[in-house]
């Protein structure tokens, strides 16, 4: 799950690089939504269209219920979740996310 905006500076260098690894970790049986806390359907449209992953927007900024159930006070903020929706990872970086997948997907289904 990805918390951020077309107006977050650091949302554009990241999210397009969860889109390239997204068929990655899907295959790898993680998906990626993205929530965005754009106010603007058209900034929001401009941002969203170009990702291969889910993305939703309710336009409330940091008074969306999810962004408030979820503690997000910053953007990008990710977490990575289990089955059951607990959070099992708030990585820092797409980098991190990408370890995680290589070292206990990847690594674990060799095995």
């Amino acid at each position: 799950m990805v918390f951020g905006a077309s107006w977050c500076p650091k949302c554009a260098e990241e999210v397009p690089e969860i889109g390239k690894l997204y068929a990655k970790w899907k295959a790898q049986g993680v998906d990626v939504v993205f929530v965005s806390l754009d106010e603007s359907e058209k900034e929001y449209l401009e941002f969203s269209s170009k990702l291969p992953f889910i993305s939703v927007c309710d336009y409330k900024k940091w008074q969306s219920p999810v962004v408030e159930a979820y503690y997000v006070f910053a953007t990008p903020t990710m977490y990575l979740l289990g089955d059951k929706r607990e959070i099992i990872l708030r990585p820092n970086s797409v980098k991190q996310i990408d370890a995680w997948v290589d070292w206990f997907l990847i690594q674990g289904n060799k095995k």
